[in-house]
């Protein structure tokens, strides 16, 4: 059971990895400059390891033929990428992709080109490189007696528990520095393949929040500044239960 466990974690960490450096080399070769991507401290974007530990285990073994592998493959997907959306908004306050320029979209959170992309990932990824992938995960977690994939879960929690703590302890700051009044603060237009389409701007609170930020140089508020000058087109909403960053 735990030696289970431990796979699907390492396959969850590895291909968390493989998105993060996708995402972190097409966002600065697009921007010119090194772009530090993913909401956590360390080098991995989680919704590329949920998305293909679900398609793994929620794709029947005997799928048949490539094309209803591929039609799994766009419904797991798009259905994790939708609850992804939604928890990152629900719990961090943060709305990192919006696709509500993208045709066919559900509530700006997945969008029908996207899901036939993942498609065409997922049918890769099943047939050609989780074979390989995997057996070496098995290896490294036998040679290092399941030590490493122990240490490294403790250290992938504690970056999620603490950019959690970070977030929720700087509404109150985010939230002195939003102007209500700023319309780039209507909706979020963060999305790696929007980019290419149209260029937005910061929004007047965007800079605001960055000038607060300027100057600290704690872990916490360091963590928010790499945030501000990565996700530039981050927007920021003022309620009652304070800022929502999106």
């Amino acid at each position: 059971m735990l030696q289970d466990f431990w796979q699907l974690f390492m396959i969850f960490l590895v291909y968390a990895v493989i998105g993060w450096l996708w995402e972190t080399f097409y966002c600065s070769l697009k921007s010119g400059h090194f772009v530090y991507r993913g909401f956590l401290l360390g080098p991995y974007c989680p919704v590329y390891g949920f998305g293909v530990c679900g398609v793994l285990l929620l794709t029947p073994k005997s799928y048949g033929s490539t094309l209803e592998l591929y039609l799994y493959s766009i419904v797991i997907a798009t259905v994790i990428e939708y609850i992804a959306s939604y928890l990152l908004e629900k719990l961090f306050n943060m709305k990192l992709w919006d696709y509500s320029d993208v045709p066919f979209n559900i509530n700006g959170r997945v969008a029908l080109p996207v899901s036939i992309f993942w498609g065409f990932g997922c049918v890769i990824l099943i047939k050609y490189i989780e074979p390989f992938i995997g057996g070496h995960i098995t290896n490294f977690i036998n040679s290092t007696k399941g030590i490493a994939p122990a240490i490294l879960f403790v250290l992938f929690m504690a970056d999620v528990i603490s950019s959690l703590e970070f977030s929720h302890s700087t509404k109150n700051e985010v939230a002195s520095q939003v102007d209500k009044n700023d319309p780039e603060n209507a909706s979020a237009k963060e999305w790696r393949w929007d980019h290419i389409i149209k260029n937005h701007q910061e929004s007047d609170s965007h800079k605001k929040i960055s000038a607060h930020f300027k100057n600290k140089t704690s872990l916490r508020d360091k963590h928010i500044k790499r945030l501000l000058k990565n996700y530039p087109n981050m927007k920021f909403t003022k309620g009652s239960k304070g800022s929502r960053v999106k």
